[in-house]
């Protein structure tokens, strides 16, 4: 995880400073020097810093003496942008799911009451499994709703301190709830690549284990029928889940007060579409 860049941006302290050269009162002063022997130092130039620009040179400098020190990764100030919302995300979809990660990379703002208290909407059920892929989208989407919900509240309060990260160019930038918000949403979609593509590869195996009843004559063909509908289930997959967090969706998530277990969200696909991601999902599921 990176969490400072020695590239330095001067473009950003030279919009701080007011910076004005007398050059005639350099040219007289060597001069006069030369004239002297004298080898004393020339004049300062006239150096302007407007109040704004004086406090954001002191958070500057104080990341550059973070950084000096070898004390940059106890800088409170410093976020560690799109992979701490990464991470938070991830350990929310893995605690949901009865796993276990380590706390090492999450972020401050990761609230582990309130994943305890949405891990409650997602109740245990005995014998066998079904609409496994629904209680995945709600799982992704409750994630999501949550950690956005924190974002925005953290922007309301009236005592949060300025925060900064490191942009992909390796200037260090003042952290906003756009940006947060940006990267909420780079998170969610990378894992709804992810589980697209373990949905198709699922589909495939599954109908692989079907197809081995079939003659070696019919197999070939089989084989090319099952790669296209795996491909389609990739996309019906990656489209449901980015579906999920929609603002209707979002409105349906926050008025649900009971089990999230087989809630249905609208996820802009047809119902045998629905029913063809569930039962993959429901075959893994009920083999564990």
């Amino acid at each position: 995880m990176r969490y400072f860049s020695d590239y330095t941006n001067y473009n950003h302290l030279n919009k701080i400073l007011s910076y004005k050269v007398d050059t005639n009162k350099v040219k007289q002063h060597l001069q006069q020097a030369s004239k002297n022997g004298a080898t004393s130092q020339p004049q300062h130039d006239n150096l302007s810093i407007s109040e704004e620009g004086h406090r954001a040179l002191k958070e500057k400098m104080v990341v550059v003496k973070a950084k000096e020190t070898g004390d940059i990764k106890k800088l409170p100030s410093l976020s560690s942008g799109y992979f701490g919302i990464m991470n938070n995300f991830e350990k929310i979809m893995s605690e949901l799911g009865d796993g276990s990660v380590s706390d090492d990379f999450v972020t401050n703002d990761y609230s582990q009451k309130s994943v305890d208290a949405l891990k409650v909407r997602f109740e245990k059920e005995e014998g066998t499994r079904t609409d496994t892929f629904d209680r995945y989208v709600n799982k992704m989407a409750s994630a999501y709703q949550l950690m956005k919900d924190q974002i925005e509240e953290k922007y309301v309060s009236s005592d949060r301190q300025k925060e900064y990260y490191i942009a992909q160019d390796g200037s260090t930038q003042e952290l906003t709830k756009e940006k947060e918000l940006e990267m909420l949403d780079k998170a969610y979609e990378t894992h709804s690549q992810l589980m697209a593509t373990s949905t198709q590869i699922w589909s495939e195996m599954r109908d692989f284990k079907l197809q081995i009843v079939y003659h070696s004559s019919q197999k070939e063909d089989r084989v090319s029928s099952t790669k296209n509908q795996s491909t389609h289930i990739k996309e019906q997959a990656y489209h449901a889940f980015m579906s999920a967090i929609n603002d209707e969706n979002s409105e349906l998530l926050k008025n649900e007060t009971g089990s999230f277990n087989h809630f249905r969200l609208n996820l802009g696909i047809s119902s045998f579409e629905r029913n063809t991601l569930n039962s993959i999902w429901d075959y893994y599921a009920n083999k564990k």
